[in-house]
């Protein structure tokens, strides 16, 4: 079966390394965009990318809040230095692989034929690929990739755009303890 931690975790590991140096000081969060590509569960898809003290500060008259341009991914950067899943890349071929191997793959015809098996089966796919990121995510920390990058400890944020309970959850989980608390506390304080 294909282990797509490490594939993920490579990518993420090379994207972040081609930071230039000047711009790696600024950074605060990075971020691990998680969607279906065209709104197919079996196209699970992450975008790499980050945030900047600049950047935050310079959209903080536009939110509701400080914390809100802090934390909403709406007011970043929207970078991409990687997306891990996309229609045509070979990791699209390895996440396909993937899923295939843990049995969760459907077909269009099975998707007509029987939608509440095929639900389910697309929850488990997204299920498993976001526990995938969170895994990868402890393992950049673990390692101390990301303290040799950064020259310090901060956030991977494993996250979708609308933030709830769940997301607060996996990212304390994956994070070491209290790396991420403003962006959770955010989150349970209605956002």
């Amino acid at each position: 079966m294909v282990d797509i931690t490490s594939q993920l975790g490579d990518a993420i590991l090379n994207a972040l390394r081609r930071i230039p140096e000047d711009v790696r000081a600024d950074i605060y969060v990075v971020s691990l965009y998680v969607y279906d590509e065209e709104d197919d569960p079996r196209r699970p898809t992450v975008t790499v990318g980050y945030n900047t003290v600049e950047q935050w500060k310079a959209t903080a008259a536009q939110a509701w809040s400080s914390e809100e341009a802090k934390w909403n991914y709406a007011f970043w950067l929207q970078n991409e230095l990687a997306c891990f899943g996309e229609t045509g890349s070979p990791s699209q071929r390895w996440v396909s692989a993937w899923i295939k191997g843990l049995g969760l793959w459907y077909s269009d015809a099975e998707e007509d034929a029987d939608p509440d098996r095929t639900d389910e089966l697309a929850w488990q796919i997204t299920s498993r690929f976001v526990d995938a990121c969170c895994e990868v995510v402890r393992r950049l920390h673990s390692s101390g990739d990301l303290k040799t990058i950064f020259g310090h400890t901060l956030p991977v944020l494993v996250h979708e755009l609308e933030y709830d309970d769940e997301i607060a959850e996996q990212n304390e989980a994956a994070n070491p303890p209290g790396t991420c608390a403003e962006f959770v506390d955010w989150i349970r304080a209605g956002c």
